[in-house]
Parts: structure tokens; sequence; C-alpha cells
């Protein structure tokens, strides 16, 4: 389950990395480019990203290098192939993404100074506590009522339990208010990776 945990927080950590580094030019101020970020982030909405400087064949290459950061992020999983088959991975990602759209957000206020600015953040993440605990009790009872289960088999069920209910949106009952600071570079607003790791925290923690 650990793993399994490990690996849900590397792939959203890839996500954000990924979209964080796109922009090149804005209409937007920073308030609203935290939001158009989190929405094409999480919900997948294209709407406003003209705003932040993305085009769609940025968008394109940011789809790209998500699948190809996946993939990479379930190689250094240290689970070996025969184990975390192509079935697992697609399954589990598709489970992730469906599961971000569910996931609670506001930006609630921003500060700015000269090419600085400060961004408060209303998150409602994965309640990933509740999430693993509840697999792992799941798991017990499948493992009692079949005790000759292989490895691949508790990893097949452990990663469908995982991946369901993150996909369902069970989250933490309380948001969490994270503040995030921007940075204006080639004309948008673009936060640094502390504030990328904070923002995960906050989703996946």
């Amino acid at each position: 389950m650990k793993k399994i945990k490990r690996i849900s927080t590397i792939l959203l950590a890839v996500m954000m990395v990924t979209i964080m580094l796109v922009g090149c030019g804005t209409k937007a101020t920073p308030e609203e480019s935290a939001k158009i970020f989190l929405d094409l982030l999480l919900k997948d909405d294209k709407t406003n990203m003209d705003k932040i400087g993305m085009k769609e064949e940025d968008y394109t290459e940011f789809r790209s290098s998500f699948d190809d950061g996946m993939m990479m992020a379930f190689g250094n999983s240290g689970l070996d192939e025969s184990i975390l088959t192509d079935d697992i991975k697609n399954s589990f990602k598709k489970d992730i993404i469906t599961g971000l759209t569910k996931v609670e957000y506001e930006v609630v206020s921003a500060s700015t100074e000269k090419d600085t600015a400060k961004v408060q953040v209303k998150i409602k993440g994965f309640d990933m506590k509740k999430i693993t605990e509840n697999g792992q009790s799941e798991i017990m009872k499948k493992v009692t009522e079949n005790p000759s289960m292989t490895e691949q088999q508790i990893y097949t069920e452990a990663f469908k339990l995982i991946g369901g209910s993150m996909a369902s949106g069970i989250l933490k009952e309380e948001p969490q208010t994270v503040t995030i600071t921007l940075t204006k570079k080639g004309g948008a607003w673009l936060p640094g990776e502390d504030d990328v790791v904070t923002l995960m925290k906050a989703i996946a923690q």
C-alpha cells in the first residue's frame, strides 16, 4: 500500500511540474492564472488557457509529456513489470485523472508586488489516509478469504481498490489553505518548484 500511495504522489507531482512550466505571455492576473492552471490541471478545462499564453499545440505537448512522465513514474516504483502490467498502469492512471476532476479548490486571494505574487488557494484534496486504510482493510479480508492469493493478485486488487477510491473522489472533510508564490516570467505568472510541491501535498496527502 505504501508503494501505491508513493506512485500516486509521484504521478500527481509529474502532472504539476509539467503543466506549471508552460506559459509564454499572459492576459491574466496572478489570481486568474492560478485558477486557470488548476482548471486545466485538475478538470482538463482548456476554456481560458489562451489567457496564460497556452496554445493548442502547447496543450498537446503537455498531455504527451504528462503521459510520458506517468510511465516514468511507474518505472521508478520498484515493482516488477510482471506485477505492474500495462493494464494496471492504464487503469490506475485513468482512475487518478477521474479523481482529480472531483478535487475541490478555490482561489481566495492574491497580493502582488512587482513581478512576484502570493496567491492563497483553498483545496480539498484526496484523503489518502482514509483511502489507504480502507484499501488495506479490504485486502486483508480478501487474503483471509483466499490465502492462496499470489503477490500479483494482491497488488492487482490493491491498485484497483486505491484507484477506485481516488476515482470516486474520497476527499478530506476540511479544506486546506495553501499559499503559493507566482513569479512573472516571460509575461506569464508561474509558481516555483517548492510551490508545486505544496500544491501536490495538499492534493495527495
